[in-house]
């Protein structure tokens, strides 16, 4: 009978000894915390821990060479995106058109897969500021078709082989552009654009295979969980045999495409259908595009080309019908532009369950009669932003450059922010977003604040209650650096080195 009151199996424990923050709001430490089975089970006096490490078999971590913090959490994330950009034709930092054309003809003589796809091209740093077309890359690459996407991932160019296979030659969809005789160009917007890229991207099994590389990179840089927003429907069930299989590096709330809010509904699921380390939380809606590609919604039209105000993509009452059809699960609505925001606004107007469903994604451009609307709206920021568009921000916008990147208002007025790179748009380092935060931002942010923002902020952005701190019950995520962020100037932020992460107390890197 004594066999009855065995443990079914051996808890799995980590115990860690030296600075640890249990959180940052306000910033606590204790000397020891001890995690079993994936959570922490304990916080404070080492000897409390030492004692059950006596009884029980642990793994005893010296933290005393840096400190530990929790695992830092990603609100908006493009997996998908960044596992792309790191194996296809790389156009950060193309200085002009003729550059561009160089880098693919190099790419295409090596490359040997049926399509091509690059990212990164930004035309603002181009002599001419125009963007690409397709008679710029037809004559390099005539015979596979090649996607080449802007930097901001709204807008993208096909050549003529790419056009032809995909059947848009003569295609009436108002985000192909045309020229003036009526051809196309080969520039693509938003929801085509999107619709493009689904149809080149590989195969399932080895689109997967980027991606478990790409969380491997993710969590070396601290981040133990992520928002992961546009997920391909066909990645889904790869996804969730990876976490079920113990195969997921970092934890994932993946935001699917639009176009699977039917399905999901259908099949009754709820958010955060899943398990600790993969759940479902929504699906991802785009209302506007972005700042530079002037496609963001504005409500006044562009400082630097009077002609338009951007790209509406959704309206209220469009906006509110998904909400309404959404039930349980999240709508992430990307918004850049203030008119953009102001659709949001409206669709939830006197809603306050809707409130509960939605998230903003971005909200760049806020006016100073919609902060007070935004109070307890769940708001995903990019704080690296302001350093990426600091060279022609002021020119797109001009005196409502004010309005940009308003975190510290956000805060104040008591919307629940989260902070995020939306990598591939912005690098993937937590730390280059946090001195963005602390250094960029006007007002500026404290490093606390922003820490704070990275942990509890986008757990809370998520909806997941058992991330973002090391309080006795949460999930064991830990990430240990070289030196105390608190005692850190501004400039060292960006040399922070991560010794080691742990998700659910498993070392992942």
């Amino acid at each position: 009978m004594a066999d009855v009151y065995k443990l079914r199996e051996t808890p799995q424990a980590l115990a860690l000894f030296g600075r640890v923050y249990l959180g940052f709001r306000p910033p606590r430490t204790v000397n020891s915390v001890l995690i079993v089975n994936g959570r922490v089970a304990y916080a404070g006096d080492p000897y409390v821990v030492e004692g059950f490490c006596k009884v029980v078999a642990c793994e005893e971590v010296d933290v005393s060479r840096g400190v530990a913090l929790p695992g830092l959490i990603d609100a908006h994330m493009h997996l998908t995106g960044l596992a792309l950009s790191s194996r296809t034709l790389d156009l950060k930092g193309v200085k002009s058109v003729e550059e561009l054309r160089s880098r693919v003809r190099e790419f295409a003589s090596r490359w040997t897969g049926s399509t091509i796809i690059g990212r990164g091209w930004d035309q603002e740093e181009f002599p001419d500021k125009r963007m690409p077309t397709s008679r710029d890359i037809d004559d390099v690459v005539p015979d596979r078709p090649t996607l080449l996407i802007r930097i901001c991932g709204h807008v993208g160019v096909l050549n003529t082989a790419a056009l032809r296979a995909l059947g848009l030659e003569s295609s009436n969809d108002p985000n192909l552009d045309r020229g003036p005789d009526g051809s196309p160009t080969g520039i693509v917007r938003e929801s085509l654009l999107m619709k493009v890229l689904r149809e080149l991207e590989p195969p399932a099994e080895e689109y997967m295979g980027y991606v478990r590389d790409e969380e491997v990179s993710v969590a070396s840089q601290g981040i133990t969980a992520v928002g992961f927003i546009n997920v391909p429907l066909k990645l889904v069930g790869p996804i969730m045999e990876d976490s079920v299989a113990g195969r997921a590096t970092v934890r994932k709330r993946l935001y699917l495409d639009s176009d699977a809010l039917e399905l999901l509904t259908a099949l009754g699921v709820p958010r955060g259908f899943g398990n600790d380390m993969v759940k479902i939380n929504g699906v991802k809606l785009f209302a506007d595009g972005s700042l530079g590609a002037r496609t963001a919604y504005l409500s006044e039209p562009y400082s630097d080309d009077q002609s338009t105000r951007g790209s509406r993509l959704v309206t209220s009452a469009q906006l509110r019908e998904v909400l309404e059809k959404a039930r349980s699960l999240d709508v992430a609505i990307h918004a850049i532009g203030d008119a953009a925001l102001d659709e949001i606004l409206g669709a939830v107007e006197g809603r306050p369950d809707l409130v509960q469903r939605l998230r903003v994604e971005h909200a760049s451009v806020v006016r100073d009669d919609q902060l007070p609307r935004m109070r307890g709206l769940r708001v995903a920021v990019q704080p690296r932003f302001a350093l990426s568009d600091s060279p022609w921000l002021r020119d797109r916008l001009g005196d409502r450059v004010r309005y940009a990147y308003r975190v510290r208002d956000l805060i104040d007025i008591g919307a629940t922010v989260g902070l995020s790179t939306d990598a591939p748009v912005e690098p993937v380092s937590p730390w280059e977003t946090i001195y963005a935060a602390v250094t960029a931002l006007k007002p500026s942010l404290s490093i606390v604040e922003a820490l704070d923002l990275y942990t509890r902020g986008s757990a809370e952005v998520l909806g997941d209650p058992e991330l973002g701190s090391l309080e006795p019950g949460k999930l064991g995520d830990i990430v240990i650096i070289d030196r105390d962020p608190l005692e850190a100037s501004p400039e060292e932020i960006r040399r922070f080195s991560v010794l080691a992460t742990y998700v659910g107390g498993r070392r992942v890197t």
